[in-house]
């Protein structure tokens, strides 16, 4: 009777020690809440501010216009530089007609050394020119793609330092005019000590919870240096925000393996 009780008793206390190991191997941890991606934008173009549509505390979609520069100089210069372009197009097949008409007739030993000479110098400065004012045109059009600063991905607007009428002038260093941050993903960050962040590793699965909610993220950065003036190391999730908002520095917990 007594043999049949322990046999019996055995799995339980089997399942019990799998549980009790379970539980041992997560271990959650206080965190912070950081940005993933925090960019501060600006053009390289300069001009009058026209408008600005970006409010702090707005999503944007990728691509949305932010801020908008007076554009009229810049849509000015992309139609000189393309009608510079055609010019130019019609003088280079003319300058390539030549040349072959002067390769032909110095075939026939109808012209000379020098005036063949002429012919491919000409021929090959209308190519340099047309190449110049094709690279013009490019750059003419990227300008006017700079003068409406977008969203470069969904995100939200931190902060905005742009005003209309304002002029922006780049020469000595870029100008901030709107700062955004990831909307659809942050940064879970706590400090764990040595022992702690030993057996982890990159793109480990993670649970960050927040105010009662869940998110499913992976481990992004292990700390290799300790944290300034301490002894411990940072250890980063990351987690999509699934639709809610956050803000940096609200506290959080970390479930890690």
């Amino acid at each position: 009777m007594h043999k049949q009780s322990n046999s019996i008793a055995a799995p339980g206390w089997a399942i019990l020690l799998l549980m009790i190991s379970g539980q041992l191997m997560a271990a959650d941890y206080e965190a912070r809440l950081e940005w993933e991606r925090r960019v501060e934008l600006g053009t390289p173009v300069q001009g009058v501010i026209t408008e600005v549509r970006a409010q702090t505390g707005q999503r944007v979609e990728a691509g949305d216009v932010l801020v908008q520069l007076d554009d009229r100089g810049f849509r000015a210069n992309v139609s000189k530089a393309h009608t510079r372009l055609q010019s130019l197009e019609a003088v280079r097949e003319e300058a390539r007609r030549e040349r072959d008409r002067a390769e032909e007739l110095y075939d026939r030993t109808v012209l000379s050394d020098h005036e063949l000479q002429v012919a491919l110098n000409d021929a090959r400065q209308t190519e340099a020119d047309y190449a110049a004012a094709r690279a013009a045109l490019v750059q003419a059009r990227l300008n006017l793609e700079y003068s409406a600063v977008r969203a470069p991905f969904d995100a939200l607007v931190i902060n905005v330092q742009a005003a209309q009428g304002q002029t922006v002038i780049n020469d000595l260093q870029p100008v901030t005019l709107v700062t955004v941050a990831d909307a659809n993903s942050m940064i879970a960050r706590a400090e764990l000590s040595e022992g702690q962040v030993e057996p982890l590793e990159l793109g480990q699965a993670a649970t960050v919870r927040i105010g009662g909610r869940e998110h499913i993220g992976r481990i992004k950065s292990i700390g290799l240096e300790p944290v300034e003036g301490s002894d411990r190391y940072a250890v980063a999730v990351s987690f999509p925000q699934e639709g809610q908002r956050y803000r940096v520095g609200q506290t959080a917990t970390i479930e890690l393996p």
